[in-house]
């Protein structure tokens, strides 16, 4: 593929529900643009953006995918996104980049749980919004019912560009407002050909009446157009477009087409609309950033001759090239062999062999300029997210802003020696989708994974038997409780041991009293008179220390205590650091039972956002979960619920907050504080946890 000027590129994202067709408005595109010889299938396998083995045994895009084709003199980089809420990190990777999005609605629903998910990450990015109802050929289309979804739901400013001839069976053509002409499709599939013709009469008057309002909007971002308007009544086609495209820029007007991907019906058309109304990169704001060490802010603009500054926005797994980087060119010019710095990690990168995608096809690419997307390969040092600059002007720019996962699983190596290989292939995995993140628990020893909900992380696991050869399972994870104390008491311990020779001598006199909640942990040499020599108190110490890390009410670590070590005695020969350290560890556990122990159990601060009609549902199940209700605020056309919830009732609430209301809610959550767990649920935590370790003692013996 020869290499485009800035104004003649199209960075456009696919972003919808699942199942509304994105991919295969995509395939067809690439089949019109003639970048294909035939219209990929997704029943069979057989498209070029869903090639993974998991995308097309669940028929469904996991992974975003690139397609760079032309049409009618411009470059179009197509960025086909995920549906499922489950993968929506790649649409927050998509959007970061892309200067556009064609949000593609189901012409019997209109907008669906998925498309409200996508708005979300739209409104956040600011991005530009053309709208495509498909699948008009279906049971129930209704275009009208359609536009109006997106005024309704979403709060979207969507105005028909393009009347349906037909719906349902009967879709047979479009009325194109823009143009005040009307086209007929005759064939379907590889066979479509479209004809223009008379507007039908008995849709003169709607399209009349659809048109002026759509002039008025294309007239309203542009002084010297409206006036024309005004004056005239009228504008010319191009008028049109370049007013459609300021409202588009702006984010303040979205144009509605209509298609059957599927059956290649209307899809030329569209590609005519992202190269006519979608902004080029000169069209939409700069890209900003911070200088090294985060001195000053700096400006990429679109230009070829400035420096170097790209962002790598995603990091695809190939088969026989190892990991291909994604990059989008906001400033400067790239070839292969071009030095540039990784901002991010203060490394310099040497671009090896560029490639334009195409799916899963690639070809070589012998450069790109600012506000194209190019493929690297092999890059040592850098990861999704990271800046890659100029050495003249080392700028970092934003990453993909992605969410917090919101499900966690423990996740253990069926077989042993596998740890490694496990933890290999979740750090590689992560790479390539940061929504995916792993951390060890400490407290209870268990290895965990966190993703975007319960397919994100089934996902997960095949991925790590298909391409790291190791079978894994999943559970529950355990809650990392803690203990700690509600009184002050002390109490003494002697660790006393003869067994010929040399014995084991250590008295330790402690006193624990409570701190309060964060106030972690501190040790106090009360000691007088030398009764413990100096040399000791360290070890007396690190017997605290270790007492603490197993507490002994349940076994959880034991926080916020204060540990005055106030007398004691030794023995000339048969004391020493082990004697003491074992001495003080067995006293803090006495003492700790005698001062009122409890447990406390992990909250977190869950923010949950939910159509208003399920407000009463979703609060009063949190109330349910022992949730505290923080407060409630208005988001447009949802409900903001904030809400402390113990860790302990949110396990699979992702999945059940989608149950309880219709697929719509979403929420985010992050630790806020710990609490006492209440008395009658502590008792039976206890009881668990001592039964636990018996029966562990059992087995080991």
């Amino acid at each position: 593929m020869k290499e485009f000027p800035t104004a003649h590129i199209r960075n456009v994202a696919l972003v919808a529900h699942h199942g509304v067709g994105k991919t295969s408005l995509a395939e067809a595109m690439l089949f019109n643009a003639k970048a294909t010889t035939r219209l990929g299938r997704i029943a069979d396998g057989s498209t070029l953006l869903d090639h993974a083995p998991d995308e097309i045994g669940r028929q469904i895009t996991i992974d975003l995918g690139l397609a760079q084709f032309e049409w009618s003199g411009h470059k179009i980089n197509l960025l086909d996104t995920p549906g499922y809420p489950d993968f929506v990190g790649d649409v927050y990777s998509a959007l970061r980049v892309a200067d556009a999005a064609l949000l593609v609605l189901r012409a019997s629903a209109g907008v669906e749980v998925g498309t409200e998910v996508a708005w979300e990450v739209l409104k956040q990015e600011k991005s530009p919004i053309l709208v495509c109802v498909n699948m008009m050929d279906k049971e129930h289309a209704n275009f009208a019912a359609a536009v109006q979804s997106c005024h309704d739901r979403l709060g979207l400013n969507a105005i028909a560009a393009q009347l349906p001839i037909g719906e349902a069976e009967s879709f047979h053509g479009i009325v194109d407002l823009i143009e005040n002409k009307a086209y007929t499709f005759s064939g379907r599939g590889v066979d479509e050909k479209s004809t223009e013709a008379p507007i039908p009469p008995e849709l003169a008057a709607a399209a009349a009446a659809a048109r002026a309002t759509l002039l008025e909007e294309a007239a309203t971002g542009d002084e010297s157009l409206m006036e024309k308007f005004l004056a005239t009544g009228d504008l010319t086609v191009e008028e049109i477009r370049r007013g459609l495209c300021e409202r588009v820029v702006m984010c303040d007007l979205a144009p509605v087409f209509c298609c059957s991907a599927y059956h290649n019906l209307g899809v030329k058309e569209i590609l005519d609309e992202i190269v006519d109304v979608l902004p080029s990169p000169l069209d939409v704001h700069p890209q900003k950033g911070v200088g090294e060490n985060g001195a000053g802010e700096i400006t990429c603009k679109s230009d070829p001759a400035a420096p170097v500054a790209a962002t790598v926005f995603k990091t695809l797994a190939e088969a026989h090239l190892g990991e291909l980087s994604l990059i989008r060119l906001w400033s400067g010019h790239v070839e292969p062999g071009k030095e540039l710095l990784n901002t991010a990690r203060g490394r310099t990168e040497k671009l090896g062999t560029l490639y334009h995608l195409c799916g899963k096809e690639r070809s070589d690419c012998k450069g790109a300029a600012a506000g194209d997307i190019v493929a690297a390969v092999k890059l040592r040092e850098t990861h999704t997210g990271d800046t890659l600059a100029d050495k003249s002007r080392p700028v970092k720019l934003a990453p993909p802003d992605f969410p917090a996962p919101v499900a966690s699983e423990c996740i253990r190596a069926k077989n042993k020696g596998d740890e490694e290989k496990m933890s290999t292939g979740i750090a590689r995995l992560h790479e390539e989708d940061p929504t995916l993140a792993r951390h060890f628990e400490d407290s209870t020893k268990e290895t965990l994974v966190h993703g975007m909900g319960d397919l994100h992380l089934e996902i997960l696991v095949e991925r790590l038997r298909r391409r790291f050869g190791v079978e894994v399972t999943l559970s529950k994870p355990h809650v990392p409780y803690r203990e700690t104390v509600k009184s002050t008491a002390q109490g003494e311990y002697r660790h006393k041991k003869q067994s010929g020779g040399r014995g084991q001598f250590g008295e330790v006199h402690l006193r624990v009293e409570a701190l309060p909640h964060g106030g972690g942990f501190e040790f106090v040499n009360e000691v007088k008179g030398g009764v413990i020599p100096t040399n000791f108190i360290p070890a007396v110490e690190k017997g605290v220390v270790a007492g603490m890390d197993r507490g002994p009410l349940a076994g959880y670590p034991v926080v916020d205590v204060r540990v005055a070590v106030f007398f004691g005695k030794y023995h000339d020969v048969d004391s020493s650091e082990m004697a003491f350290k074992i001495a003080a560890e067995s006293c803090f556990h006495e003492v700790v039972l005698t001062a009122k122990p409890v447990l406390l159990e992990p909250f977190h601060m869950v923010t949950a956002r939910i159509p208003e009609e399920f407000l009463g549902d979703v609060m009063g199940d949190l109330s349910a979960k022992r949730g505290k209700i923080r407060g409630t605020e208005a988001d447009g056309h949802s409900q903001l619920i904030k809400a402390e919830v113990p860790m302990a009732e949110l396990y699979k609430y992702a999945t059940h907050l989608r149950s309880i209301t219709q697929g719509r809610g979403l929420f985010a959550s992050e630790f806020h504080h710990y609490e006492e767990v209440p008395r009658e649920l502590a008792d039976k935590l206890v009881a668990a946890a001592r039964a636990e370790k018996e029966a562990g003692a059992a087995h080991a013996s």
